[in-house]
């Protein structure tokens, strides 16, 4: 009868643990987690300088608790070479170093045949020790990072306020990095610029790679521009935006 009672309390502790490791993994494991009806995005970060994990957690308890946005994070970039029908944009806030042959291909793939693309902060400074695939990134982000100054508050100016992205944003202030560029491709439309010692550089451009819309923002490096309420109205509506005509 002892054993029989001690066998019964080690069933129910296990039983317990059982149940309360399933309802864990019911609520935080993506691959179980329901997106039907939802945006689906395909966050990507990763790389050297930057917290990517504290800005995307922000961005998505903003996205997926107070907006309907689904979101699956991933530093893994061979991604990139397998489908991505499941996700209906891609935000790259990662720098790899490096692309592979495979992963680049299915990067431009994506794009060029309409899949929307959001960049945000670091995604211009991806890429910068690979001679070989930069350019071609280039092409669809918009720009190759080159120097920043020091983190401080810095008042941003809206260029285009009748644009869909700005329409309900005025000028505002964050306190973040600042970017400067040694390339900037041709074919963006700056919505948003900025300054620091009379020189102007753009925050916030659209542009077109094949069939794909593209925005990017040099906004974003940390949680205190994360949680800035004009920085996720931008990431907001850029979302809006990009997948307004692709999602039906």
């Amino acid at each position: 009868m002892r054993h029989f009672k001690r066998n019964s309390i080690v069933f129910g502790i296990i039983f317990m643990m059982t149940m309360c490791f399933q309802a864990q993994n019911r609520y935080y494991d993506y691959k179980v987690r329901n997106p039907e009806g939802k945006v689906h995005i395909l966050y990507m970060a990763g790389g050297n300088w930057h917290d990517h994990l504290r800005v995307a957690s922000v961005l998505r308890r903003f996205l997926e608790i107070r907006h309907e946005y689904h979101i699956t994070y991933s530093e893994d970039f061979d991604v990139f070479t397998r489908p991505l029908d499941a996700y209906d944009v891609i935000i790259m806030n990662g720098m790899p170093t490096h692309f592979s042959d495979k992963q680049m291909e299915g990067f431009k793939k994506a794009v060029e045949q309409g899949k929307p693309l959001l960049g945000l902060h670091s995604a211009t400074a991806a890429l910068k020790k690979d001679k070989e695939h930069l350019p071609m990134y280039t092409e669809i982000i918009g720009a190759v990072f080159k120097t920043h100054p020091t983190i401080h508050t810095f008042p941003v100016v809206i260029k285009k306020q009748d644009h869909p992205i700005t329409k309900n944003i005025g000028d505002f202030e964050i306190y973040d990095e600042m970017y400067f560029y040694s390339k900037e491709a041709e074919g963006s439309t700056v919505l948003i610029e900025a300054e620091d010692k009379g020189q102007k550089t753009p925050i916030a451009w659209t542009r077109n790679y094949g069939k794909g819309k593209v925005f990017y923002t040099s906004l974003g490096h940390g949680v205190e521009a994360a949680t800035n309420r004009y920085f996720q109205q931008l990431v907001l509506n850029a979302l809006i935006w990009l997948v307004e005509d692709t999602k039906q």
